[in-house]
């Protein structure tokens, strides 16, 4: 007969379960909200806490950025869907909280991960709420006058790939790939709120986050990749 303990934490829930063959399996459930905001900045590059931590990097010389920062600003309006308004989610809150954890990819640097320390054990990302950026809602919906992207039409999509890797070189089992926008075969789905998305990836060093959409040109992808993201839950074994 399983065995299941529940204690509420700050950022999640512990379980204990038993097997069934005297052998008890301790799982760790915890919850990033990224609420763990200080000061009174709109946003800021990374993220970190004791068990993760969400790469970026930054060009001084153009100001130029990719990776993982976080947020406070909301945004619903279509017309503020401009670069200037990167940062912005489109919704009036975040999952949880007042704060989300944004993600710009960009394939043309190097990769910045979500990177699980080495002493907090064995750790799966189950599963993370999505949600389109301003920026990003304002591409698909309607002609951006200030990209090359194009509004999304049949059989488009736009959509957050999670892979596992071991080390910054070698992946471990199979990506996850979550359609935050599906335009194909007739759907006409859009994440413009927080949507759940389970994934249940197998334990690893570190998840890797790209973007695709069907919406590329000559030098890549027209639609701004971006995406963000908020409960991100993962479990300790």
């Amino acid at each position: 007969m399983k065995k299941l303990f529940i204690l509420m934490l700050a950022l999640g829930a512990m379980a204990c379960e038993n097997d069934g063959n005297d052998n008890t399996i301790k799982v760790e459930s915890t919850v990033v909200n990224f609420d763990d905001f200080v000061g009174d900045i709109e946003y800021i590059y990374g993220y970190e806490n004791d068990a993760i931590k969400c790469e970026y990097f930054y060009n001084e010389e153009y100001g130029y950025w990719g990776g993982f920062a976080q947020s406070r600003i909301f945004d619903t309006n279509v017309a503020n869907g401009v670069y200037e308004n990167q940062f912005a989610a489109y919704n009036s809150k975040a999952a949880s909280g007042n704060t989300f954890l944004l993600y710009y990819y960009d394939s043309y640097n190097e990769p910045c991960d979500i990177l699980f320390k080495q002493d907090s054990g064995t750790i799966s990302l189950t599963s993370v709420k999505l949600n389109l950026t301003t920026y990003t809602y304002a591409s698909i919906t309607d002609e951006d006058i200030n990209t090359f992207a194009r509004a999304f039409g049949d059989e488009d999509y736009l959509k957050v790939i999670f892979t596992p890797y071991s080390n910054a070189d070698t992946p471990v089992g199979e990506s996850v790939e979550c359609y935050v926008v599906d335009y194909r075969n007739g759907k006409r789905t859009v994440a413009d709120n927080w949507q759940k998305f389970e994934l249940n990836l197998p334990a690893s060093d570190r998840i890797r986050v790209t973007i695709e959409t069907s919406d590329v040109g000559d030098w890549g992808a027209n639609t701004p990749l971006y995406i963000c993201m908020d409960d991100l839950t993962y479990n300790v074994i």
